[in-house]
């Protein structure tokens, strides 16, 4: 399946969707709402310019490239429905649906204007040629890699400052039960995010890409980023993402086999690493993965999330609870001792205990969508989609905008033409 050849946009429009991309990972919308609005204004104020600035032309080759949105091309000019067409359009209708029988209207307008930005951006990324992809996905890598050394940083030398500057003022921060004083005393690398795995499910996704940009030259200085991103997701000790990982790296094995010549020394290399890493999860998440009587313990409490979300969606079947209300009703389908969340922490079933059935086929589709169809243009953009969903089926990534913004931005990405990809 091939795109038609589109035309860059204009430098007054690239520059400042570079620039918010760039930027994107350091604005937490939890610590500054009042940035957040403004970011998300800023994005779907770029596609009215775009609009504004390139006209629609459905059919010609200037302009707005409608037809790279809602049709794709195929060799020998036979051209077909884009598939993410249908699972965007339900997707906006439950959004509009569920915000009207909405329990609490403006919890639910405030998440569909955070919906907007996310498709705003898929299409914003979706009208640029294949070397302002390339450009877009080297801003994402540089964001990636200041943070991630920030959070080595973090994890080696600014905790142990941290704690012995509370000991010498003295202050009960550290005698207190709290999230801020786990994450503290577990040294567990947290970076600009509003948690360790949120850190961690950003960077799964930002390692895939910069393997992108390493095998596109195949300089060994371009797999410096890699590394450290690599480094930095392992300091998170997020059980998850590292799973996710694994995960990953399997299927990267499987879609490679054929690629390389020693199959031998390859499998060999994979079943070290991944054996290497099995053991390192096993010897820091002992514990855990085996004291799951204690009400505290993180794989308990996903789920008792996932049967609290099983209850809403009994009660609220076809429109949900509206967008942005799963913690509305949270404490009234509660199951067992889980702490309070705003999240399922399972992307298919927030989608459908929010925005109703609509909300889940059209999430549901769009990923099936993503898998049939991008694994045949890039298989590093492919890994780092993945890698992203997968770990959403455990977690929270996709309703943190910080984060959930690059998945759209990875389909914008995929939508561009076989030959211009670099593997």
């Amino acid at each position: 399946m091939e795109l038609e050849k589109s035309k860059p946009l204009s430098l007054f429009i690239f520059t400042p969707l570079a620039f918010l991309v760039f930027i994107r990972p350091f604005i937490s919308g939890l610590a500054y709402p009042a940035f957040e609005l403004w970011y998300e204004i800023s994005i779907i104020f770029l596609v009215i310019m775009i609009f504004s600035a390139h006209g629609v032309y459905p059919e010609r080759s200037r302009g707005v490239r409608l037809k790279n949105i809602v049709r794709v091309i195929r060799p020998g000019g036979e051209s077909r429905t884009n598939p993410y067409i249908l699972p965007i359009s339900l997707l906006l209708l439950s959004y509009a649906i569920s915000t009207i029988t909405s329990v609490n209207i403006p919890n639910s307008l405030k998440e569909s204007l955070k919906f907007l930005s996310y498709i705003s951006v898929f299409f914003a990324v979706s009208q640029t040629d294949s070397d302002q992809k390339k450009i877009l996905i080297k801003a994402i890598i540089a964001a990636a890699l200041i943070i991630s050394v920030y959070s080595i940083y973090q994890y080696i030398w600014g905790y142990q400052y941290t704690i012995d500057y509370l000991k010498k003022t003295n202050t009960a921060f550290l005698l207190e039960s709290s999230y801020a004083r786990d994450i503290l005393l577990s040294k567990r690398a947290i970076g600009t995010f509003p948690s360790p795995n949120i850190l961690a499910g950003y960077l799964a996704m930002a390692f895939f890409l910069s393997l992108y940009i390493f095998f596109s030259g195949r300089n060994a200085l371009k797999i410096f980023p890699a590394v450290i991103i690599l480094i930095a997701l392992i300091f998170t000790k997020s059980l998850g993402a590292w799973l996710i990982l694994i995960a990953a790296v399997v299927v990267l094995f499987f879609i490679s086999y054929d690629d390389f010549k020693n199959k031998k020394l390859l499998f060999a290399v994979y079943f070290i690493l991944i054996a290497f890493t099995i053991a390192f999860i096993i010897v820091n998440r002992w514990e855990r993965l085996t004291n799951l009587e204690n009400p505290h313990n993180s794989i308990t409490q996903r789920l008792n999330y996932w049967r609290t979300s099983i209850a809403v969606i009994k009660d609220h079947p076809f429109l949900g609870v509206g967008p942005g209300n799963f913690q509305e009703v949270f404490l009234k389908y509660k199951v067992g001792l889980s702490t309070d969340t705003r999240y399922a922490h399972n992307i298919l079933m927030h989608m459908w205990a929010e925005n109703g059935a609509l909300g889940f086929a059209g999430m549901l589709l769009l990923i099936a969508a993503f898998i049939y169809k991008s694994i045949i243009k890039s298989k590093y953009l492919f890994l780092a989609g993945l890698a992203f969903i997968l770990h959403n089926l455990i977690d929270i990534t996709y309703f943190i905008p910080e984060t959930g913004l690059f998945w759209w931005v990875i389909l914008g990405l995929l939508l561009i033409k076989k030959e211009a990809q670099a593997e």
